[in-house]
């Protein structure tokens, strides 16, 4: 156990929302021990290095903010999917650091346990609520599985006691966050039809008073009908963001993505028909094993066709551990990037044009600590007049647009 009274630490996380989410929470855990939270690595007596290794780009930089934290002489502890998923070779990777590759041993080493770790503050408008960890796929280039084990639903009643504890602090907007989250309810989530993820929302809505209740990132074949049943609620946030990885079918049948192309371009239609204004991310990777010049042409006529809000594009990273590391048919590396290049410049055609289409509309928005804000589909702005947790109605002008969240701004507290 760490035995420094009142240490101060910082956090240096890489990843998705439930890295961010954890980092939160054991940082809340650590200030109501006392300790303090400081931004700059020299202050810091402590460096928890929340590490990702979804590709080898995250990986990298986990590794490289470790070894940079080891070399000014800090205490560093590292954790996350890096030692969940090899805890020996992090561990051999640096000697002198504490590495985890489990939270609750982590918190047990700080003296604290989960109970601790409750973390809405006053200056927050919106909260992270995890309400799933785990997958049971068998993504072919996933990794997460391996560091974040199987599916499991986290209880209904837990889900929405946070949900009403997040109210009672003030909370105006709730982020369902999960590693697939929409999967709540499966046994096992390759049983995608047994998904009661619009069961759980109809609960949220029916038992909770939130004005608005966001959804992180989904799986295409976990959304059924009752699932756009309770999306017409306008609580609902209007924004989708859908892990799909690729626009073809055969691509993602060698992924092993549970879904098809079918799916998707369901889902925009039904979305478009209840809520006209909804804004549509997602999630792609390119230069997969075997993606043919054809393969890539179809994905860019997906993004078009749709005409996505915002695109996160990932050129194909082997992962030790996965099927795909050892396909045949690898796409050379210059033309992974090259293709994640053209899709992403296509992207920001797209996003630029869907906020285009906002500019004279008034919007609700709601006020954060920094006088920006979030419309319901995720368009940030500058505002001039409100107070943190208050929402205005703002007219969209050119001038007050900051932008369109990108991956990193998602995993920041307040997006």
């Amino acid at each position: 156990m760490i035995i420094v009274p009142f240490m101060k630490f910082t956090f240096r996380t890489f990843g998705c929302k439930m890295n961010w989410l954890d980092s939160a929470r054991i940082s809340a855990g650590l200030q109501m021990a006392g300790n303090i939270p400081v931004e700059s690595e020299d202050e810091a007596d402590v460096i928890l290095v929340n590490s990702c290794i979804v590709t080898a780009k995250a990986e990298g930089e986990s590794r490289r903010e470790a070894i940079k934290a080891s070399k000014n002489n800090k205490t560093v502890v590292i954790f996350g999917c890096g030692p969940k998923a090899n805890e020996t070779k992090w561990k051999k990777h640096f000697p002198d650091a504490i590495v985890f590759g489990n939270e609750s041993l982590l918190l047990h080493h700080f003296g604290l346990s989960e109970k601790d770790t409750y973390f809405p503050d006053s200056a927050r408008t919106r909260l992270p609520i995890a309400i799933q960890s785990g997958c049971d796929n068998f993504c072919t280039f996933c990794v997460t599985r391996i560091s974040r084990g199987k599916h499991e639903s986290l209880p209904l009643e837990g889900i929405i006691r946070q949900i009403v504890r997040a109210e009672e602090s003030g909370i105006q907007e709730i982020v369902l966050t999960g590693i697939n989250l929409a999967a709540w309810g499966c046994d096992n989530s390759n049983n995608s039809k047994k998904s009661q993820f619009g069961k759980l929302l109809h609960e949220i809505l029916s038992h909770t008073n939130v004005p608005r209740i966001r959804i992180s990132s989904i799986g295409p074949q976990f959304l059924h009908e009752d699932f756009f049943e309770e999306m017409k609620n306008p609580r609902m946030c209007d924004h989708l963001h859908l892990s799909i990885q690729s626009g073809s079918d055969q691509i993602l049948q060698k992924m092993n993505r549970g879904h098809g192309t079918k799916e998707v371009y369901e889902i925009v239609k039904k979305m478009r028909k209840i809520r006209p204004g909804t804004a549509f991310t997602a999630d792609f990777i390119v230069g997969f094993p075997g993606e043919a010049e054809e393969d890539f042409q179809k994905t860019m006529e997906m993004v078009k066709k749709i005409g996505f809000a915002k695109l996160h594009v990932f050129p194909f990273s082997e992962r030790e551990g996965t099927g795909a590391a050892n396909f045949p048919d690898k796409i050379e590396v210059f033309e992974r990037k090259n293709r994640a290049k053209k899709l992403r410049e296509l992207g920001e055609i797209l996003s630029k044009k869907f906020i285009e289409s906002h500019i004279g509309k008034k919007m609700r928005v709601l006020v954060e600590a920094d006088k920006t804000g979030l419309t319901s589909n995720y368009i940030r702005l500058k505002i001039p007049v409100g107070k943190p947790r208050e929402f205005q109605e703002v007219k969209i002008m050119k001038k007050n647009v900051l932008f369109f969240p990108t991956p990193q701004d998602q995993n920041s507290p307040e997006t």
